[in-house]
């Protein structure tokens, strides 16, 4: 079994190498580009064997040396094998980066992402180490080792990465906005508003999202309000940012407002957090009325994310509430067209 399993990596890393051997001609980047494009398209949709098969078919119109645009379709057919549920497919990707680039800290990271996920923590723990190796100033990836550290019951270890941040000097925007993050992370609120009011002087526009964060924290709902919204104006609002406006309009009961935020957040070409916005998006339906809408989305919602038991009974009530609807749709029809018919009947006796 051993050997067969260094048979497969060793096959995929031959893959990556013929398939981008020496980069791609200008005749053919463009036809790869749209390969790659098709994709990811096809990810966004959850369509992820049509996004393999097209990920494979840009890696075969390279025929040149490995340029970051081929490491970066391997990237995303990695992502999209374990999304298909194919973990060691997306392995064996993973594999063959690192056979490539020895100090690919990126790999490093997204393998040991996967290893934690498979139940292997001494594999997780050597990639997450490496990564920070070869990447010891990416503050950001120090705190999405921690992420990943405590989704898995263990945040202390994971807190030991956030508490390395510290060590890395820097007073731009980035550095700032970094730390003020860690602190937020650790629970120490004022140190971080402190680092995040300095990022934001300093030109970050992340720095609003999470100092939003922290006043949501401490009970602040108008001041995180106020920094989600400018981080929202930026432009550079994402999937997370229009979750949580969303949700501090429902808790002012805003439903109009807060669907305008669902609605805004799904329509995202990266949506990490889709459940959530569906589910919030429901909820908003229901409480506009628009009951029609929300049946609509909840059936969708029980398509992909079918192990949800609450919202499996709140499936069961639109359900049941649609029969009830009907029901009395089909009453009043019969009560309807029978009186219609004997009218007609009449005035032609008439």
């Amino acid at each position: 079994m051993k050997n067969k399993k260094r048979m497969i990596t060793l096959t995929a890393a031959a893959a990556l190498s013929i398939a981008v051997l020496s980069g791609c001609t200008n005749e053919r980047l463009e036809e790869e580009l749209s390969y790659r494009q098709l994709g990811i398209a096809s990810m966004q949709k959850g369509d992820y064997e049509e996004a393999i098969a097209a990920f494979d078919s840009a890696l075969s119109h390279c025929d040149g040396k490995i340029s970051g645009t081929e490491l970066d379709i391997c990237y995303y057919k990695a992502a999209a094998l374990y999304a298909s549920g194919d973990a060691e497919g997306a392995l064996d990707t993973y594999n063959a980066l690192l056979a490539y680039d020895k100090k690919d800290a990126n790999a490093y990271y997204l393998r040991g992402c996967l290893l934690l996920k498979n139940g292997d923590l001494e594999g997780a723990r050597a990639d997450f180490a490496n990564a920070v190796t070869y990447n010891a100033s990416d503050i950001e990836l120090y705190i999405n080792i921690y992420q990943n550290l405590a989704a898995n019951n263990l945040s202390a270890e994971g807190e030991e990465y956030l508490n390395k941040v510290f060590s890395i000097k820097g007073n731009d925007a980035a550095s700032l906005a970094g730390r003020g993050k860690v602190y937020y992370l650790l629970g120490e609120n004022q140190n971080a508003l402190t680092e995040l009011e300095a990022a934001i002087d300093a030109g970050s526009v992340d720095a609003n999202l999470t100092i939003a964060q922290v006043y949501e924290t401490l009970g602040d709902g108008a001041a995180a309000e106020t920094y989600y919204k400018a981080y929202l104006d930026s432009g550079a609002a994402d999937a997370s940012a229009m979750c949580a406006l969303a949700e501090l309009e429902m808790a002012k009961q805003n439903y109009e407002a807060a669907l305008s935020y669902v609605n805004q957040g799904l329509a995202m070409d990266e949506i990490p957090n889709r459940r959530q916005l569906m589910q919030n998006q429901i909820i908003c339906l229901e409480y506009t009325g628009d009951f029609d809408g929300a049946w609509n989305v909840m059936e969708e919602y029980m398509s992909l994310y079918p192990d949800d038991m609450e919202a499996l009974r709140e499936y069961i009530f639109l359900k049941n509430r649609y029969n009830v609807e009907a029901q009395a749709t089909q009453e009043i029809q019969a009560e309807i067209i029978p009186s219609t018919e004997e009218a007609q009947t009449t005035e032609s006796g008439e």
